[in-house]
């Protein structure tokens, strides 16, 4: 009866796959090499850039086999997974990792930061506004992709999602909606995030 129950719970409950994005470290590359970044998850494809043998906060986006799918310049690539450490740390939606999101037409950009509480929302007009406090955290609960940041002027609904610029090839593995009511205008802006400071 018990292997039977042992059984049944193994197949019944889910396997808790990865989430992506995550911050990785490189490990086990000489002092003197690099790991390089390719165009596909082939050890014979171009090398489109490199990261450094001490590279940390690298932000992998997902994965395709053994390879790690990296931003490198204006354009994504693949790194051997064999070479990369995830950092310690809760997944990016339990809201304790800093995030930096962007956003066009129009141009802003939203840091936020859970552990100093704070969020800096920047516009071409005002490029260095006074840190707003997070007026709430709403960490994504098991099985759901989704958490909110409360700001002083509205909501900033966070997805896990793949999720693009529109002016590069760069990758992203956080999708955005900013609800604000600006001087009591109400505006909908969405962008993007990658995980880390600016």
């Amino acid at each position: 009866m018990i292997r039977f129950l042992l059984v049944f719970l193994l197949i019944a409950l889910p396997l808790r796959g990865e989430e992506f994005p995550a911050l990785y470290a490189v490990t086990g590359v000489a002092a003197n090499d690099v790991l390089n970044i390719r165009a596909r998850p082939d050890a014979g494809a171009p090398i489109l850039g490199a990261l450094a043998p001490d590279a940390d906060g690298v932000e992998v986006l997902g994965r395709s086999g053994n390879w790690a799918l990296v931003n490198t310049g204006e354009g994504t690539g693949y790194a051997s997974l064999r070479f990369l450490a995830r950092e310690p740390g809760p997944a990016w939606s339990a809201l304790q990792t800093p995030l930096t999101c962007l956003g066009t037409e129009p141009f802003w950009s939203l840091e936020i930061d859970p552990l100093a509480q704070e969020t800096r929302f920047l516009t071409p007009e005002d490029q260095s506004p006074a840190p707003a406090p997070i007026t709430g955290l709403w960490p994504a609960g098991p099985g759901t992709s989704g958490a909110g940041v409360g700001l002083p002027d509205g909501l900033a609904v966070l997805t896990g999602a793949a999720c693009s610029d529109g002016m590069s090839d760069r990758g992203y593995g956080v999708a955005v909606d900013l609800f604000l009511g600006l001087s009591g205008r109400e505006e909908r802006l969405s962008g993007c995030c990658r995980l880390g400071a600016p």
